[in-house]
Formats: C-alpha cells, sequence, structure tokens
C-alpha cells in the first residue's frame, strides 16, 4: 500500500466519522454535498479523494475544519462564531435576539449597511453617556472582584 493509498483511506474514515457525528446517512449527506452516494460511498471506503466542490460543501455548510478532514489534526468542526461572541454574557431575555441578530449581520449586507448606519448616528448622539455607564461597571465589577 502506497502513502498515497493510506491518505486517502484516513480522508475516507474521517469523513464518514464526520457524517455519523452530524447524524446523516450516506444517501442524504450525500445530497447536502452535491455528489451521489455511490461517489460518497467510494470516498469514504478510501477509494476516491474528494473533489474541490465537496470539500467546499462540507467546510462551508457544516464548518468542518479543511485540516483535520486532510491531516487529521485540529478540532473536527470550526467553534460557532456566533455562539463564541455571545460566550457566557448575562444578556438575559436578549439571548436569543442577540444570537439572531448576530447571524443576520453575519450574512445580510443590508443589514450590515441599516445597522452601521444606525450605531454610527446612535454612537456620535450617546457616546458621553455609553462611556460613562462602562467605565461605572467596569469599577463595579473591579470593586466585586476585590472583595
Amino acid at each position: 500500500m502506497t502513502d498515497k493509498d493510506t491518505l486517502l483511506i484516513d480522508i475516507g474514515l474521517r469523513m464518514q466519522t464526520i457524517r455519523k457525528r452530524l447524524g446523516f446517512k450516506q444517501q442524504n449527506f450525500a445530497g447536502e454535498l452535491g455528489i451521489s452516494p455511490a461517489s460518497l460511498s467510494e470516498i469514504e471506503a478510501g477509494r476516491s479523494k474528494p473533489m474541490f466542490d465537496t470539500i467546499f460543501n462540507l467546510t462551508k455548510k457544516f464548518r468542518v475544519n479543511v485540516y483535520y478532514l486532510l491531516h487529521g489534526q485540529g478540532e473536527m468542526f470550526f467553534e460557532n462564531e456566533i455562539e463564541a461572541s455571545i460566550g457566557t454574557g448575562n444578556y438575559g431575555d436578549y439571548r436569543e435576539w442577540l444570537r439572531k441578530f448576530l447571524y443576520y449581520f453575519r450574512e445580510s449586507e443590508m443589514v450590515r449597511y441599516s445597522m452601521m448606519s444606525y450605531f454610527k448616528k446612535y454612537l456620535l448622539e450617546n457616546e458621553r453617556i455609553i462611556e460613562k455607564e462602562i467605565n461605572l461597571n467596569q469599577q463595579s465589577n473591579e470593586e466585586d472582584n476585590h472583595v
């Protein structure tokens, strides 16, 4: 067996692991990737290499780390940027709205333009008040940490 054969087998096994982790059957996963179930079966068995479009769809739709797929290193999936942005902040009832906002802000140029125009105007009118509130919150947090 050559290094190329071993590489194809490894990529195929990782592709199968990704599919199973996502909870897909071969037929459905193949459809999501824009390939036939037979092609996916060949890839997973290590008899065929995934084409660029397949890898692109896998990484775009499912946030798969291409370095993991090809080399077996790093995390299988990229962290969800929206959840990472929200973190563990205390947003109360606004948490779901914040999640939606960040999604639409990332995906829609219209939303980005509108929100940034509004934010720019709002900040120009209220920057001193906002800065004062931030400073008070930071002081309060520092005092809480020293207690």
